[in-house]
């Protein structure tokens, strides 16, 4: 019988990827975002290089490659592809520091200095001064690192035969908070281990990733359990000293991020004509839908409406305007409080806002101009959020809690 020669099957194909280069900052769950990761690129296309110290063998340059993932800081960002997209992962920083400290003590392959700890327990680690030196603000020194990548590669390559313990994170400068804030705010995918699937989610619409059913769950605790249990208040006040620029960096990143979920949800609201925006001035109708959140339903009396805020004390109003005006913004209402609205403040996309406020017989006006660079930097989208300083009763059989009652909200643009 003549052999048949089965017909040749071809293989499922996928497009390219755009580059990316992942920083891992160490117990942020990166192994398991390494591995999502891993699955979204050709093999040839991964750096296998995971430290600064793997480099210095590479065949290729780090730029050639559209993945590159590892225990890299900010300063790698200088040798990747030009176009690459930077991800990092933060965590919060007292269970970072501790997670890193057991693990520290389980697994010999950690770090040099599991020797000194794998005999210690977590207190004993937690007061060792040269254990703790090296959990010192560590999110903030990965995102920090501004030495010259090619001064890194020498001191390393320098150090090959000599030091073994030499790190690309020697000689940097301790870490600043603005420093670090400010490159974290120009990277494009920022997430925390608590909230990774709207990370992910993000990361698979915008880099068009497969997204995952099943995320992988890689390094964790083997007893699943809060890194901080059992630990005293003193241990809990020695880890947090060490931490002091990541545990503001930390809050900042969640500020951040909650604006750029706020940034995401109004582009998709105006692409979809929900909202639209306004082409010269205008006011908010107190009687209709109001775009923001912590208000009541309307009350009117004639021609009259108004909205009382609450039941808490901030409310907010998030609009997209023009990015190539500024406003006034100018808002009339009545405060039921004998103090009245003394402890009144203001932010604009999380930035605290100066404003002027006066009295108009029983009326207040709170009026504050939203610059046109503000705008900009947001892309137009607005959100304005004001504390009332608290809330009251305002009567027996009034069981809401109120704030200020609002007559009038108007955005005038100021033409240039």
């Amino acid at each position: 019988m003549d052999s048949q020669i089965e017909p040749r099957m071809d293989a499922f194909k996928t497009g390219s990827r755009a580059p990316l280069f992942f920083m891992h900052i160490p117990k942020t769950a990166g192994m398991s975002m390494r591995q999502y990761l891993n699955n979204q690129y050709q093999a040839d296309e991964i750096c296998p290089a995971e430290r600064w110290q793997d480099l210095l063998d590479l065949e290729r340059d780090v730029g050639s490659y559209r993945l590159v993932r590892g225990h890299f800081r900010y300063n790698l960002r200088q040798l990747v592809a030009p176009d690459a997209c930077v991800l990092v992962v933060l965590r919060e920083p007292l269970r970072r520091t501790v997670s890193a400290l057991r693990h520290l003590s389980r697994d010999p392959n950690f770090h040099r200095t599991h020797e000194m700890a794998k005999h210690l327990t977590l207190g004993e680690m937690i007061r060792d001064p040269e254990i703790m030196a090296l959990q010192r603000d560590v999110q903030a020194r990965f995102l920090c690192a501004s030495r010259p990548a090619t001064d890194v590669t020498a001191y390393l390559e320098g150090a090959r035969s000599c030091n073994l313990d030499a790190d690309a994170g020697d000689r940097e400068n301790p870490p600043a908070f603005q420093l670090a804030a400010d490159r974290l705010e120009a990277i494009e995918f920022v997430g925390i281990t608590e909230e990774l699937g709207s990370l992910v989610s993000t990361m698979a619409e915008e880099m068009n990733f497969h997204p995952p059913v099943h995320f992988p769950v890689i390094n964790e605790n083997p007893e699943r359990v809060d890194p901080l249990l059992g630990l005293t208040g003193p241990e809990l006040d020695m880890v947090r000293a060490h931490n002091t620029v990541d545990l503001q960096l930390y809050d900042f990143a969640r500020k951040m991020l909650n604006g750029r979920s706020f940034d995401r949800s109004m582009r998709q609201m105006v692409r979809s004509g929900v909202y639209r925006v306004p082409p010269d001035s205008f006011a908010i109708e107190m009687s209709g839908i109001i775009p923001g959140s912590g208000w009541y339903h309307a009350e009117s009396a004639g021609q009259t409406s108004w909205r009382w805020t609450g039941p808490g004390r901030r409310f907010t109003l998030e609009v997209p305007l023009r990015q190539d005006v500024s406003y006034r913004f100018d808002m009339t209402f009545s405060d039921p409080r004998p103090s009245g609205p003394g402890d009144l403040a203001v932010e604009i996309n999380d930035y605290p806002m100066a404003f002027e406020l006066w009295s108009e017989g029983e009326l207040y006006r709170c009026v504050f101009v939203i610059e046109q660079a503000l705008l900009a930097k947001s892309e137009g989208f607005c959100r304005i959020q004001i504390d009332t300083g608290e809330t009251i009763q305002l009567s027996p059989s009034d069981i809401r809690l109120l704030g200020i009652s609002v007559r009038r909200v108007e955005f005038i643009c100021l033409e240039p």
